[in-house]
């Protein structure tokens, strides 16, 4: 598959902190929204590690669980002006990419730009 191009108009520089690794099918506990990204919900996972997940990707309980309802990890990708990276998949106002060194992760939406 392949993705489309993007180009990185705004830097990107992610938190320094361990990826939240859901597949389909896990329970999460969740959490508080974001405030700037609204469709995301703070989320733990069994072994303790959290993350900002999107609302899309989860059904959540009365009892303040979550059900994981796609493979997802929260892994965000460091990227400098003027790079061009591949785009695959969009969630809330991130997408999904990957650099020309194989290095994936996510990235905010504002920070590109589609390459005609």
């Amino acid at each position: 598959m392949t993705g489309i191009r993007l180009l990185v108009v705004e830097a990107w520089h992610p938190a320094d902190r361990k990826p939240l690794i859901l597949k389909e099918g896990n329970h999460v506990k969740v959490g508080h929204h974001d405030t700037e990204w609204t469709a995301y919900r703070w989320c733990t996972g069994d072994d303790g590690t959290s993350g900002w997940v999107p609302l899309d990707y989860l059904v959540i309980d009365e009892y303040g669980g979550g059900t994981v309802t796609v493979d997802y990890s929260t892994a965000e990708l460091a990227v400098e002006v003027d790079a061009v990276v591949a785009g695959y998949q969009t969630a809330g106002s991130w997408t999904w990419c990957v650099a020309d060194d194989g290095l994936a992760g996510w990235v905010p939406n504002r920070a590109l730009s589609r390459v005609e």
